[in-house]
């Protein structure tokens, strides 16, 4: 009881309210995660404080977790994994896995924090081999194991903050955060991405 109430503190600090977990490698991995946002050399104080508030309770999400462990489980082949998003890619309509990924519980997850969140442009889980398990909107591919955030979050078992971008539909900017997902042991299982509305902060 005691060190669930030590985490909670912890968990308080670091603005995720409400997790409680006994297994101090998943505490130490969100203290890492929360330290290395206060270190990214990209991303303004705002948005690194709506990351730790926000975003960093994806990272022990149930929905988005499970649906990394699952597809990790699969054993599914980088080769599968670069056919289907060779497919995705050069698809004119709407493929059965795109519908699949937006109605899942990783899905669901991703579009009611958007739903209750006006400062989130996009979001999208992949598993440890970066095969997209979940996401809030289609993304434009999916395969992210060749991008600079599959690195970052799965490999390095760190964070990204990528540039500062100009969204011409929204006619606004926004900055991608990447974070990694983990298991109830302490084990990196894959990654969210989030791309951030700058002026919805």
């Amino acid at each position: 009881m005691k060190k669930c109430i030590s985490i909670l503190v912890i968990a308080l600090f670091l603005g995720l309210p409400g997790l409680c977990t006994a297994n101090p490698a998943v505490e130490a991995m969100l203290a890492k995660v929360a330290k290395d946002i206060d270190a990214a050399p990209k991303g303004s104080d705002a948005l690194k404080a709506f990351t730790k508030t926000t975003l960093i309770p994806l990272c022990v999400t149930k929905e988005l977790v499970d649906a990394a462990k699952a597809s990790n489980a699969k054993g599914t082949t980088l080769a599968e994994i670069q056919k289907i998003d060779e497919e995705w890619q050069e698809a004119e309509e709407e493929l059965p896995i795109m519908e699949e990924l937006l109605t899942n519980d990783c899905g669901k997850a991703l579009q009611a924090l958007a739903n209750r969140t006006p400062a989130m442009a996009k979001g999208f889980a992949f598993d440890n081999q970066g095969a997209t398990v979940g996401s809030h909107r289609t993304p434009n591919d999916y395969w992210q194991g060749d991008e600079g955030k599959y690195k970052r979050t799965v490999k390095d078992q760190s964070i990204e903050v990528g540039p500062v971008k100009f969204d011409k539909a929204e006619n606004t900017q926004l900055q991608h955060v990447a974070l990694p997902l983990i298991d109830e042991d302490g084990t990196v299982v894959g990654g969210v991405l989030v791309g951030v509305f700058l002026d919805k902060l």
